[in-house]
């Protein structure tokens, strides 16, 4: 039993694979209620336990990732780390403050995002670090071996151990991880073969993270905010040359991240201020990572001749991206695809055998008497969407990821684009973001383009598709601008999903509904009945499912 243990100053989270598979899994930031919670991610590590009926005493592995990042001076100072956001303040604006520009230079122009996890510093610093750890897991109870593991490793150990391939290329890219922004593996049953590598700062995750800061968003949050805006822009109408040069596997930001990064982000300002838009910037940003990845991609499947691609980092939460990458071969996007998923990872790292993941329900499993027991609760949803209501549905056990998959949803229909309005009033969301539908796996083909090499990444809502003109027809809510939609496909993983679709769809000719997030804007989904009572009731829902009752 290995148990995977996320401690970085973002998005902390755990993970228990006992025999080879991932059995629980959860983020610390549902516990806490604090978004993108960092830190020792002591709830969810209860959780896990719990869920696989485990103690600390039964776990023979504790493991980490990163061995650079996350930062092992805020390791070694629990409190200071408590004390650090990521997302919060602003990239590259000029402030007074000393302590900012000396935060800005430890970040971008120190040596520091360049030290590399199996390299020298690497070594160097795994001994020191790993007692460091050693420690703190002997005070959480846990007496097993203690292990540190590289950063793109965990990424990469959690999209190939997972997916549905025996044989797959393994892409990962985010911002920096151990000295590494992008890395390409071969995956096998008898391990992962690391084929290539972009270290930093040649980082198509910075740069997206820099310009969702650039236009007043919170970067490392906020960056699916443009990949919505881009839909409604004007690439052509951006001069700025895109900053990458060089060969495929050779990619090189032509830039630099800091301070020196000014004057080409004045350059930018100088073109939205002679009438560009934000939309325009973001169309660019987009149709340039999507040429960018998509190249790299293409090239190393020709290398390789592989046409299955496994994918993970906090790039390939970009649905968009994902769904021009489909168009090269088969798609798999780890459902924690960011930061979050490296607990997984960890612990999958050493201890893995290759095992299709079913479902995203990893959480742990959850029980409650609020409510009204009923005889059929998918009937009682379908009726209440059939008369306009909105539904928020509790069931069991916690998604694992950023998307909610039906167990931590608020459902609503999509026949009429006025519930969108609704919606974003009352759960606080931007006018601009598209909303994604519930479809049925079934006959999903039937109402969608593309869905051939996407659908394993459209069960866990990874990647959009494009809609057909009956469904854009039939269901506006849920169709983008640009004519597209992340849909997730319901199956049988979700039975009352999907019967509720079904008796829906009979009772109204409507193939879909919408499915959005149990959370107001900038809260962390919901765990407990309990959060789904308090957000369910400041949202104005209609109606509250839990489980087998209803609160009407």
């Amino acid at each position: 039993m290995i148990l995977g243990v996320h401690d970085g100053t973002h998005d902390a989270s755990a993970a228990l694979v006992a025999d080879g598979r991932l059995v629980a899994a959860c983020a610390e930031e549902r516990f806490t209620r604090v978004k993108g919670q960092g830190g020792w991610p002591g709830s969810s590590i209860v959780a896990c336990l719990e869920r696989a009926g485990a103690r600390a005493a039964d776990v023979d592995v504790v493991t980490f990732p990163g061995v650079v990042n996350p930062n092992p001076g805020l390791r070694a100072l629990r409190g200071v780390q408590g004390r650090f956001r990521l997302d919060e303040g602003a990239f590259y604006v000029d402030v007074p403050s000393t302590g900012a520009r000396l935060g800005e230079w430890l970040q971008f122009d120190s040596p520091f995002p360049r030290l590399a996890g199996d390299g020298w510093p690497g070594r160097v610093l795994r001994a020191p670090l790993r007692a460091v750890l050693t420690r703190q897991a002997r005070a959480a109870g846990f007496q097993g071996e203690v292990r540190v593991e590289e950063h793109h490793l965990c990424h990469a150990a959690s999209a190939y151990w997972t997916c549905p391939w025996d044989e797959a290329l393994v892409v990962i890219a985010d911002g920096v991880g151990d000295g590494l922004a992008l890395s390409a593996w071969v995956g096998r049953p008898d391990g992962l073969h690391r084929i290539a590598t972009m270290p930093y700062p040649h980082s198509y995750g910075l740069l997206f993270a820099t310009l969702t800061a650039f236009l007043g968003f919170r970067p490392f949050r906020h960056e699916g905010k443009l990949v919505g805006l881009a839909a409604r822009g004007d690439p052509s109408r951006i001069r700025t040359r895109f900053p990458f040069e060089g060969p495929p596997e050779q990619r090189r930001f032509t830039q630099h991240f800091g301070r020196r990064l000014r004057p080409w982000l004045t350059g930018l300002q100088q073109e939205l201020d002679a009438g560009a838009t934000r939309e325009d910037l973001c169309a660019w940003l987009q149709v340039n990572l999507e040429s960018e990845l998509g190249g790299l991609i293409q090239h190393l499947a020709t290398v390789t001749g592989l046409r299955r691609f496994a994918l993970a980092g906090g790039v390939f939460a970009n649905v968009r991206l994902n769904q021009r990458i489909a168009a090269l071969g088969a798609i798999f996007v780890h459902p924690n695809m960011g930061d979050g998923g490296l607990a997984a990872g960890a612990a999958l790292a050493r201890g893995a055998r290759r095992e299709a993941l079913a479902h995203a329900f990893l959480g742990p499993e959850c029980t409650t008497t609020l409510g009204a027991p009923v005889p059929d609760v998918a009937r009682d949803i379908a009726e209440a969407l059939a008369r306009d209501r909105l539904v928020g549905r509790w069931e069991g056990a916690m998604e694992y990821g950023p998307r909610a998959l039906g167990h931590r949803s608020i459902l609503a229909p999509a026949h009429d684009p006025a519930v969108t309005v609704r919606l974003n009033r009352a759960l606080d969301r931007s006018e601009f973001m598209p909303f994604a539908p519930l479809l049925l796996a079934e006959d999903a083909d039937r109402w969608v383009d593309g869905l051939g090499n996407s659908r394993e990444a459209a069960r866990f809502m990874a990647v959009t598709v494009q809609a057909r003109p009956e469904l854009q027809r039939l269901c506006p809510a849920v169709v983008h601008v640009d004519g597209s939609l992340r849909p997730q496909l319901v199956d049988d993983t979700t039975p009352v999903l999907q019967r509720a679709l079904r008796l829906y769809r009979a009772r109204t000719g409507v193939p879909a509904v919408i499915n959005t997030s149990f959370n107001l804007h900038e809260e962390p989904i919901v765990a407990s009945a309990e959060d789904a009572l308090r957000t369910g009731r400041a949202a104005g829902l209609d109606l509250l499912t839990f489980n087998d009752r209803v609160l009407d």
